[in-house]
C-alpha cells in the first residue's frame, strides 16, 4: 500500500480502487501522528516538563462573564 500504487490506479481508472487505497493511506498517516502525539505526551506527563509551544490562555471579559 503506497503512493505509486494509488497513481497507478488512478491512471488506470480504477476509480473505486484509488478512492479506498486513498482512505487508507491517510488513515495509516492520521494514526501515525497520533501515536507520534500519545509518545510526546506522555513523555512530558511522566518526565514533568511542561510544553513550550502551549499558548497561554488569558482570562478575558467574555471568560470571566461565563463563570
Amino acid at each position: 500500500m503506497d503512493t505509486q500504487t494509488f497513481i497507478n490506479q488512478v491512471a488506470a481508472g480504477d476509480a473505486a480502487s484509488a478512492k479506498d487505497l486513498l482512505n487508507d493511506l491517510l488513515a495509516a498517516k492520521a494514526f501515525e501522528a497520533l501515536d507520534a502525539k500519545k509518545i510526546e505526551m506522555a513523555q512530558t506527563l511522566f518526565t514533568g516538563e511542561e510544553e513550550t509551544s502551549e499558548p497561554e490562555v488569558q482570562d478575558t471579559e467574555e471568560t470571566a462573564a461565563e463563570e
